[in-house]
């Protein structure tokens, strides 16, 4: 039997075909920013728009997060939630009754959620939910100190941010979050249907511009809290 002899162009255009689909089998995967995220985080930095870091007197042992796959939040961030509403100004003058109001020793965490879009992306929104001990210290109390009006003094006020910056290092080990002029606060309590009620106690516009730093950690959040004490 004859044997067919292909012509070299033939050959370059199957090296071609070959070679096309080898690489397309091996597409890097691109881990989702969601993904990412999951876990357990401490908050190394957080730098003002004139590149001052704040973190230390945020700590009350420490400020960490554990970002759940449901999209939960429980965090010790209620001094890092008050210093970006409020200001660096006002968080001072409520400094001292922080950890009156925030019982983080005794493990008592606040609650949350985050919301990411599909696939690798560079935002995302963050709600912070503030609620203090039960009994004489309340968030009621901070709120007053700041001279909030007085039909704003509630128990429980959910802190919205949409559109946060967010990034990763090589390693995926350090997150960094960003709130910048892109970055679009929303303020609300709950009615006792659960539905959001506008919370007008601050003006939204006025939160901090900032840049949050987070180290991954492998211990849980009762664990690193401990440590920290």
């Amino acid at each position: 039997m004859k044997k067919q002899i292909l012509s070299p162009a033939r050959i370059v255009i199957a090296c071609f075909v070959f070679v096309s689909l080898f690489f397309s089998s091996c597409e890097e995967y691109i881990t989702p920013t969601k993904t990412l995220m999951e876990g357990v985080w401490t908050v190394s930095n957080v730098y003002d728009a004139n590149g001052t870091d704040h973190a230390g007197k945020l700590n009350f042992p420490i400020t960490a997060f554990h970002l759940s796959s449901d999209n939960t939040v429980i965090s010790t961030s209620g001094p890092l939630t008050m210093f970006i509403v409020y200001g660096d100004n006002k968080y001072t003058q409520i400094a001292g009754d922080i950890d009156q109001v925030f019982n983080y020793a005794g493990l008592d965490f606040n609650g949350g959620e985050y919301f990411v879009d599909d696939g690798y992306v560079d935002r995302f929104t963050l709600e912070m939910k503030l609620e203090g001990l039960p009994g004489q210290h309340t968030l009621t109390s901070l709120l007053q100190m700041l001279q909030v009006n007085a039909q704003w003094l509630q128990v429980v006020v959910y802190h919205k941010f949409i559109n946060v910056g967010i990034a990763f290092s090589e390693d995926n080990n350090t997150m960094t979050w960003t709130f910048d002029d892109q970055t679009i606060g929303m303020y609300n309590t709950k009615d006792n249907y659960g539905n959001y009620v506008l919370w007008g106690g601050w003006p939204v516009e006025n939160f901090t511009r900032c840049t949050i730093v987070l180290k991954k950690q492998v211990k849980d959040l009762n664990q690193v809290v401990a440590d920290a004490i």
